[in-house]
């Protein structure tokens, strides 16, 4: 698909004060490091590409429309806190679909003067931009993508990743529900390799780490499947919880049709972005009363109510008039990672940049409640992921979903931030990165 203009972007504006009050906080941070400055430009800016939305589905709107936003408060507020230090600040914004447009639009942002791109909602696009940047010299932060794939055998030098590696959801989606008492797991996947990579890595973690729970039956399904049949497999194995390894409007066809089949055990599912958006846990709701209202796993929750995150919750929600979205946060946290590398760093070239980011010196507020870090061996950004309920009878998105955990644990006494936060993910041993 041709790239276009963000189609978001001229309505999508911060109210000033809100902006007025960020800028500030991170001015403070700011002259902190103004003596690291040296070889910055006056004039700066960092590429977003977002997904276009326009005639995709409602969940995949919503993550358009989510990203659109949170580039616009990216692009305010960090415009607004460079020019108090007399830097002048941009964040244009190219939506496209599809490998070959993101990497047309990537091409774009860069010809117009962007030092870095932020972008990647799904792994062929993200693999598209991390090949494009490895050619072109261009640092990318990708904010959409978790296929342990793209920090793996597809790795590239210039490529970070802020959105959460599907090890990492896993991890702690076994982490949670194993401690909760689901010993039982049955796996729902579709017939892509990607549903299969998260198969053997969820496998691997359940036999590695999580000795009292066991795998009671797996299947694997196409269009227009058999839900009543794979409730009557699930039941008939005992499972305690269906995982459903699928796309995220495939997962509310399949809750509604095991919740029509009697189905018993808890159901959750992989939390691709479209997953964690509120228009699809209201769609996961609405599909199956009962089995609709339980758990899910996100990268970030509108109902954080702590450290930093409570005003950027704040400021988003009287900016835009609804929740926060884990892939606003995400675009939003991929802007600022950058910026502070180029700022903190002083400069804007390829290798001032990445040299920050991979230094194990450079620590991020991401407003999770603890400083992260990129681990050296994947470049995969240590981070808190968030479990979150789906209320049975809320009609507000803000209550549509509520923080009910969080893993790991970000107070643990007696042990390291880095070792605390490399409780999920693959470790430097496994990692298949060269």
């Amino acid at each position: 698909m041709r790239p276009t203009r963000n189609p978001f972007g001229a309505r999508a504006r911060l109210a000033r004060l809100p902006a007025l009050a960020c800028a500030l906080a991170l001015l403070v941070a700011a002259t902190g490091a103004a003596l690291a400055q040296g070889d910055l430009p006056g004039s700066f800016s960092i590429g977003i590409i977002i997904p276009d939305g326009d005639g995709a589905g409602p969940l995949a709107a919503a993550v358009a429309r989510a990203a659109s936003q949170g580039a616009a408060m990216a692009g305010d507020e960090f415009a607004f806190n460079a020019s108090m230090l007399d830097y002048t600040f941009t964040a244009p914004v190219v939506a496209a679909d599809g490998p070959d447009a993101v990497v047309a639009a990537a091409e774009t942002l860069t010809a117009d003067g962007a030092f870095a791109v932020v972008g990647g909602f799904d792994e062929a696009e993200a693999a598209a931009l991390a090949d494009w940047s490895a050619t072109a010299g261009v640092p990318f932060v990708n904010v959409g993508a978790s296929a342990d794939v793209l920090r793996n055998e597809q790795c590239r030098p210039l490529t970070f990743h802020v959105e959460p590696s599907a090890a990492m959801y896993l991890d702690a989606m076994a982490g949670w529900y194993v401690r909760s008492g689901q010993r039982n797991w049955f796996f729902v996947t579709g017939a892509d390799d990607e549903s299969a990579a998260q198969l053997a890595r969820v496998r691997r973690t359940l036999a590695d780490r999580h000795f009292g729970a066991r795998e009671v039956g797996q299947v694997e399904v196409a269009a227009a499947a058999d839900w009543a049949d794979v409730a009557a497999r699930a039941t008939r194995a005992k499972a305690d919880l269906v995982v459903l390894l699928l796309p995220a409007a495939t997962q509310v066809e399949a809750v509604a049709g095991l919740e029509a089949g009697g189905l018993q055990a808890m159901v959750t599912g992989f939390p691709y972005p479209a997953a964690q958006t509120r228009a699809f846990y209201a769609a996961w709701r609405d599909a199956a009363p009962r089995l609709g209202s339980g758990h899910r796993v996100a990268a970030w929750e509108a109902t954080i109510d702590a450290y930093g995150a409570r005003e950027l919750n704040a400021r988003y929600r009287a900016a835009y008039g609804e929740p926060m979205d884990p892939s606003a946060w995400a675009v939003y946290q991929g802007v600022k990672v950058l910026y502070e590398a180029a700022f903190f760093g002083g400069g804007t070239d390829a290798t001032t940049v990445t040299g920050y980011l991979e230094d194990p010196q450079s620590v991020f507020d991401v407003w999770k409640g603890i400083g992260t870090s990129f681990r050296p061996w994947d470049r995969q950004l240590r981070e808190p992921l968030y479990l979150v309920k789906v209320d049975a009878t809320a009609t507000d998105p803000f209550t549509l979903a509520t923080l009910v955990g969080e893993l790991p644990a970000i107070y643990m006494p007696g042990t390291e931030v880095v070792e605390r936060l490399d409780q999920i993910g693959d470790l430097a041993g496994a990692s298949r990165c060269r």
